[in-house]
């Protein structure tokens, strides 16, 4: 069928799969585009969560990073509530095996922790606002045709001229999708996140950092220990993580600094699994279909920042069905031009990951951090990587050079006969 059959019309219905900020984002923006052209478009978000009842736990930590803030009010007017802000960030720490090291970088705006839950909430109002129906129900299938798709719900059946794909990688809508059209999920890590509450005066002593931690015990890539309001939020992530990975993480000498005393520790502990993608999805766009965010694979492939990344996706989806419509080819442009400021950055953040991943299987992250506090062009290269402030490309051609390879090969070399002694 020619394209010129696929682009928007007056009564065309906008199917949204999943009502996390990707998906709330998307709505906004096709309720924004819709007007700027004078189109009555239907647009309908499904999402089976409620989440101002608190009842799911999203694996997401839930910080928002720079430049969101920007994001929200220069492209959807929005302005982000200060009272969804719990804690504000105001520094990283990074540690390996036996060393520390708070990283100092060019400030490029502030982080916040937030409520993730209150965060989703507040988003699909501003999408309930814009004009958006919102449906709070279960995907059961989808079906695609030439001139439309079918959405069955637990409840009502749904067409519409396109569908997009706003639900991360819960496993039941990505089979779902993977049945029904050429979308394979992304190749993703396995993550494990808990909490403590260890009450309100250690809160009040536990300063405004994010610890972040790359130790060299099998299983595990990273970790983090965020502070919120009234709890601890802690994750860990790696191919074959799970609770009992993180219940070594918990125990390890340079984890336990930043923990309360275990008789401080009233309740269990309750584990949360998830996942993250670290790569982008096959055929995550075509006819009549596109998703966006964690669906797509479309984050930072070392260091997320997955809110931003699904809220932009989701606006760059919206523009291109409401301007040049909802055929592959339409699509193309989307990935080809919007998407470039992620795709393109997926060699340089794989590298990045490989080199991290092997600096913990052979312990030489010491060596590392501590080349980083002698040496302030790479000390600016771990901030920049840690806090995402600038895209993995930028961050490996501004830190290059021969002196820094130089000081790098003496460290492996000590390193190497350390380990023969």
């Amino acid at each position: 069928m020619p394209d010129d059959f696929k682009k928007m019309a007056n009564g065309d219905t906008v199917c949204i799969i999943g009502g996390g900020p990707g998906g709330s984002a998307c709505a906004i923006a096709l309720n924004q585009e819709a007007a700027q052209l004078g189109l009555n478009l239907d647009i309908v978000l499904i999402e089976q969560k409620k989440f101002t009842e608190h009842r799911q736990y999203n694996q997401c930590i839930g910080v928002l990073s720079p430049p969101l803030e920007s994001i929200l009010k220069e492209e959807f007017g929005i302005n982000l509530p200060f009272d969804l802000i719990v804690r504000e960030i105001k520094k990283y720490r990074l540690h390996s095996d036996h060393f520390s090291l708070d990283l100092e970088g060019e400030e490029h705006g502030k982080s916040w922790a937030v409520h993730r839950a209150s965060f989703d909430a507040y988003m699909l109002e501003q999408a309930k606002n814009a004009g958006t129906r919102i449906i709070h129900n279960r995907v059961t299938g989808i079906e695609i045709f030439d001139d439309e798709v079918m959405i069955f719900t637990d409840g009502d059946n749904y067409r519409a001229k396109v569908a997009v794909a706003a639900f991360g990688l819960d496993d039941g809508s990505c089979r779902i999708f993977e049945q029904s059209t050429p979308y394979k999920a992304p190749d993703f890590l396995n993550t494990v996140i808990t909490k403590l509450e260890p009450g309100e005066e250690f809160m009040k002593k536990m300063d405004s950092t994010i610890q972040a931690f790359l130790l060299s015990f099998p299983g595990l890539e990273f970790g983090a220990i965020t502070p919120k309001k009234d709890h601890i939020s802690i994750n860990i992530a790696g191919r074959k993580v799970s609770s009992d990975v993180m219940l070594q993480f918990l125990r390890s000498e340079p984890v336990q600094r930043f923990l309360p005393p275990h008789k401080r520790r009233e309740k269990p502990l309750n584990y949360f699994r998830g996942k993250f993608p670290i790569a982008p999805a096959m055929n995550y766009y075509g006819d009549r279909y596109v998703s966006i965010g964690d669906a797509a694979g479309l984050i930072r492939p070392f260091k997320g920042k997955g809110i931003n990344s699904a809220i932009l996706t989701g606006m760059f989806a919206a523009r291109c069905i409401a301007r040049q419509g909802v055929s592959k080819s339409a699509f193309e442009t989307f990935y080809k031009w919007d998407c470039k400021v992620f795709t393109d950055d997926l060699p340089y953040g794989k590298g990045l990951r490989f080199l991290a991943n092997a600096g913990n299987r052979f312990k030489f992250m010491d060596q590392v951090l501590k080349i980083a506090s002698e040496d302030k062009i790479f000390m600016a290269c771990m901030f920049n990587c840690v806090t995402a402030h600038k895209t993995y490309k930028e961050i490996i051609r501004e830190t290059l050079s021969i002196p820094l390879g130089y000081k790098f090969l003496v460290a492996v070399c000590r390193h190497l006969l350390s380990i023969k002694d």
